[in-house]
């Protein structure tokens, strides 16, 4: 069977609940990923939690969630949580969204948004492992966090970019590089 790349996730027009039909379809063609976005639809972690015991073969990813639009420690818990679902299936793509998401929709300042994914891959770099973190970041402070499940395989951290900072964040601190199981 011919292996094809991934596909965009959830299915439009089609209620989550209904979608275990789609997903096995997709891996049935020989699709390998499926990725999920948050804009104006679903979060990104439902579908693929749907995903990963619907199609066990599938790989998983976020193409992004923002990094402003959770808090710290709840973002810590939803990339754990995926990643404990789906154990080396995982990739957590994150980025800045768009001020028109952030601010207009969140009620969140869009500021420092280099600034804020750094700060907020750093924090999960250092919250993953199940330390505990406290430390004062430019963008966000946590003051104590620790998961209360222990991440067997730390996803990957994917940085969407698209200008020279970003790219260099992507380079220096994402880990697109390593290829998940």
């Amino acid at each position: 069977m011919e292996r094809r790349p991934g596909v965009t996730v959830p299915f439009d027009g089609v209620p989550l609940a209904a979608q275990r039909d789609w997903f096995e379809e997709v891996a049935e063609l020989g699709y390998t990923d499926v990725w999920s976005s948050e804009a104006g639809g679903t979060d990104a972690f439902t579908p693929l939690a749907l995903a990963s015991t619907w199609t066990p073969t599938l790989r998983l990813g976020t193409a992004i969630v923002p990094a402003y639009t959770r808090g710290a420690g709840t973002m810590a818990m939803c990339v754990a949580s995926m990643a404990e679902a789906a154990p080396g299936r995982f990739a957590f793509g994150i980025g800045t969204s768009s001020d028109v998401i952030v601010q207009n929709w969140n009620s969140i300042p869009f500021d420092k948004p280099y600034a804020r994914v750094r700060d907020m891959i750093r924090f999960l770099r250092a919250a993953l492992t199940g330390e505990k973190v406290t430390e004062e970041y430019e963008t966000f402070a946590v003051r104590g966090f620790r998961l209360g499940r222990r991440v067997e395989q730390v996803p990957p951290i994917l940085v969407a970019a698209l200008r020279p900072g970003m790219l260099k964040l992507a380079g220096t601190d994402g880990t697109g590089s390593r290829p998940m199981t």
